[in-house]
Parts: C-alpha cells; sequence; structure tokens
C-alpha cells in the first residue's frame, strides 16, 4: 500500500508541497512568535526606563519629598515594582508586594536585565546603581524596577496554541487544495490513457489535441501521436504486406495444383509428367527465392543479417559486377559505364547483394540502346553513388510518391498483381534493408529521360 502509494504522481506531489508547506510554516511561526516576544519585552523595557528616568528627576527636582511624587506617578501601575535602597542597605522607597522575591535581581549586575519567576508570578527587570541626591548631600543609592509579565506570558501561550491550530488548519486544506489541484493537473494524462485504451489494430486514427495540451506535457503528447503515427503506418504496410504475400504465394501454389490436377486427369507419357516436374520446379524454385528473400528481410530489420564490415573499394566492385552482368546488357545493347572512384565501410556480401539488384532491374527495366552509368564520388563527410538508366516514356512521368514506393515489398507499377518472370518484387526492399542497415540512405528521382538511384554512405 505505502509503495503503491508513493508511486503516485499525485500523491508524491502533495507530499511534497506538503512538506514544504510545513518547512514555510514553521519558519513563519518562529518568526512571528519571536517578533512578538521581543516587541514585548521592548514595550517593558521602555516602561521601566522611564520610571527609572521619573526617580531621577523626582531625586533632583524633589530630594526631601520624591515619595509623594513617586506614589503619585505609580498610580494605576499595580504590576510594577520598585525598591530603591541607599549604600548603607536602609530601604527609602518599597512599592512590591510580600510575595514578590528580588533575591535574583538583587545579585545580577548593574544594569542587566533579567527574566524569572516567583509563586507562579513571571517578572522582567533590571538593578541600576546611581548618584543622586538624597537629604543635604549626594548618596550611592541602588535602584530595583521590575515589572510583573504573568498575563504576556498567558497571552503569548494562547497566541502559540491558535498559530499551531492555524497551521495545522492551514497545512490539512493546503494538502486537500495540493491533491485537488494535481488531480486537474493531470487530467491531460488520464485523456492519453483513456485514448490508449481505445487503440487497437482496427482504430489507430484518434490523436491526443496538442492545442488543449499543457506546455509542460506537450513533448509527451507529441511523442505520443508520433508513435501512433508510425504505429498506424507499420500496420497498414503490414496489413498490405499480409495481403501481397498471401497473393504472391497463392500464385505459384495455384499453378502447382492445377498442373498436377490436369497431369492426373488422364494417363501421360514420361515425357509429359517430366515436362509437369520441370514446371513445377520452376514454381518450387521461385517460391525458395521468395521465401529466402522475406527470411533475409526479417533478419535485416533487426539487424541480424549484418555481420563484420571492411573497406570497399567500389570502382573494383563496380567492375566485377560489369563483369557478371555484361552478357545479360548486350541483349538489349545497354553499355555499361563506371565514373569516379569512392571507398565505403560495409559488410561485402550485403552491398554486393543491393548493388546486384539495381543493376539487375536497371538493365531488366532500362530502354534498349541506352547507357547504364553508374557515378562514384566523395568528399569528407560522404560516398555517393548514382546509378542511371534511361526508361520507357511512361516511367519518365512518374511522380515522387510512385517512386517512393518502388521499396514497398512486393510494390510494382503495373496495377495488376501478375508477378514478373523471374522476380519476387522483393529486390528493392531487400536493397533499402541493406543501405539503412549501414547507416546509409537511398532515394530514387527521375531526371530528363533517366531514372536515377542516389546511394549516400556517411563516413
Amino acid at each position: 500500500m505505502r509503495t503503491k502509494l508513493f508511486r503516485s504522481i499525485g500523491f508524491r506531489i502533495s507530499f511534497i508541497s506538503t512538506l514544504f508547506t510545513i518547512l514555510i510554516l514553521v519558519i513563519m511561526g518562529i518568526f512571528v512568535n519571536q517578533h512578538v516576544v521581543n516587541y514585548f519585552y521592548q514595550q517593558n523595557q521602555k516602561e521601566i526606563e522611564g520610571k527609572i528616568q521619573l526617580i531621577e528627576n523626582l531625586f533632583q527636582q524633589k530630594p526631601s519629598n520624591f515619595k509623594d511624587g513617586l506614589d503619585e506617578a505609580l498610580i494605576g501601575h499595580d504590576n510594577l515594582v520598585i525598591q530603591i535602597k541607599l549604600a548603607n542597605g536602609q530601604t527609602i522607597y518599597n512599592k512590591k508586594n510580600n510575595h514578590t522575591d528580588l533575591s535574583q535581581l538583587i545579585q545580577t549586575k548593574n544594569g542587566q536585565w533579567i527574566n524569572w519567576k516567583n509563586n507562579n508570578q513571571s517578572y522582567q527587570g533590571i538593578m541600576v546603581n546611581k548618584v543622586l541626591r538624597y537629604g543635604e548631600t549626594n548618596q550611592n543609592m541602588q535602584i530595583i524596577a521590575a515589572i510583573e509579565v504573568t498575563d504576556n506570558f498567558y497571552f503569548l501561550h494562547s497566541f502559540k496554541q491558535q498559530l499551531l491550530i492555524i497551521g495545522l488548519l492551514g497545512v490539512i486544506g493546503l494538502m486537500f487544495l495540493g491533491w485537488l489541484a494535481t488531480w486537474q493537473g493531470l487530467g491531460p494524462i488520464r485523456n492519453m490513457a483513456r485514448l490508449s485504451e481505445n487503440i487497437s489494430a482496427n482504430n489507430l486514427s484518434n490523436r491526443l489535441d496538442l492545442k488543449n495540451i499543457p506546455i509542460e506535457l506537450a513533448p509527451l503528447a507529441t511523442a505520443f501521436n508520433d508513435m501512433l503515427d508510425r504505429l498506424e503506418i507499420s500496420v497498414d504496410k503490414l496489413s498490405a504486406f499480409s495481403s501481397d504475400l498471401a497473393h504472391e504465394i497463392r500464385t505459384p501454389i495455384n499453378n502447382l495444383m492445377m498442373q498436377t490436377q490436369v497431369s492426373l486427369t488422364k494417363p501421360r507419357t514420361i515425357e509429359q509428367y517430366q515436362d509437369v516436374l520441370f514446371s513445377n520446379l520452376e514454381e518450387y524454385e521461385h517460391l525458395a527465392k521468395m521465401i529466402s528473400d522475406m527470411l533475409f528481410l526479417a533478419k535485416s530489420d533487426h539487424n541480424l543479417a549484418l555481420k563484420s564490415k571492411k573497406n570497399i573499394d567500389l570502382a573494383q566492385e563496380m567492375k566485377i559486377l560489369f563483369e557478371y552482368f555484361e552478357a545479360f546488357a548486350s541483349d538489349k545493347n545497354i553499355h555499361l559505364e563506371q565514373l569516379g572512384e569512392a571507398q565505403i565501410e560495409a559488410e561485402p556480401a550485403m552491398i554486393r547483394r543491393a548493388f546486384n539488384n539495381l543493376i539487375s532491374n536497371a538493365i531488366k527495366y532500362g530502354e534498349a540502346d541506352s547507357v547504364l552509368q553508374i557515378q562514384l564520388s566523395e568528399d569528407a563527410q560522404n560516398s555517393v553513388i548514382l546509378i542511371k538508366n534511361k526508361v520507357p516514356a511512361e516511367m519518365q512521368t512518374l511522380t515522387s510518391l510512385q517512386l517512393s514506393r518502388f521499396f514497398d515489398r512486393f510494390y510494382r507499377l503495373d496495377s495488376s498483381r501478375h508477378k514478373a518472370e523471374d522476380g519476387t518484387g522483393l529486390g528493392l526492399a531487400i536493397t533499402k534493408s541493406i543501405i539503412e542497415i549501414h547507416d546509409a540512405a537511398i532515394d530514387v528521382f527521375i531526371e530528363g529521360e533517366n531514372i536515377v538511384f542516389r546511394i549516400i554512405f556517411h563516413k
């Protein structure tokens, strides 16, 4: 239960704010209490100092009749204690209750203020030595002046209690208000939770309204919406891929079934059965290649296909590939041309497969009697490969959206779903996957009569 409470953002914010509130209230309480105590202390000092000054004035003005003047001045000041003694110990004036004990005050140093208690009464006072005229001569006198401050202590005690009660009520109120404010402030998070509850593979279109999101939660809400965008795109691609995969596998399987059923309708010669088996073998090879490509894509999606990288001289690599495709290109009278030089760090077998796919497609879909040109260049930051070849007129008007889909799995420009003669529809998807595994980038664009595949390797 305790762990669950501390896992709550609302509880933690309320708890921390309450601790700070208590700390602030305690500091304020101590400050206010000390200020009030000092105020009473200073007021009492001023009153006593005023009476001592009055005594000095009376001795100067009426040395023989100071008692009457002092009694008159002290009327209404029942809480004051005044005692005047001569140096020989004779008390010449005494205004105090019989139960008031001044022994502690008498033992203090001259001019030292003290507070003491006697018979449940609290006092504040001072003892001073003065030389005043008394009778016909100046004499050393001891003046003891004190004031009973019991009422002040009762007031301060009551004040502290009220301050404590008000502080506790304030803490409880602020704790509740803090929890309420936190609960209101976390409303957008609850909205995100409600939205996420409605998310499923069939419902990925809902998004958080960023206009009404608090500034502090804006990055989280933006990331949440971006995640939903990526998830929706991935699900759409997966759905389309599943549909395409089912169709691509169904076609060769249907061909196998149909050929087998036809061959079994009546007795055939050995040559006819061999023809059926050879035809079936072609379909099996097509299926095997498709499965192999799918396994490769699955590994590359998780970076499992990438082994050790090596430094590759692309000019030398293109020379090897040109020798391999020379016969294939000569059938369409396509001239293979390579310009420039570049070096990259890559896994040799995978890079060779990627360029193999690109060159094979360029020859297969390029115009006859044209040039397939590969331009290599590099600088301090990048190595760039451009693969250009002339294409038929209908391909020269392709939109950027159509071109970007070249790298989708099973994508074909033809709206029909019939497979090419010897392709699986995965070549460019594999190429893109290989390039991205190497933290490189690939795109495609139309340049005049040519289609250009551009690959950029970062150093």
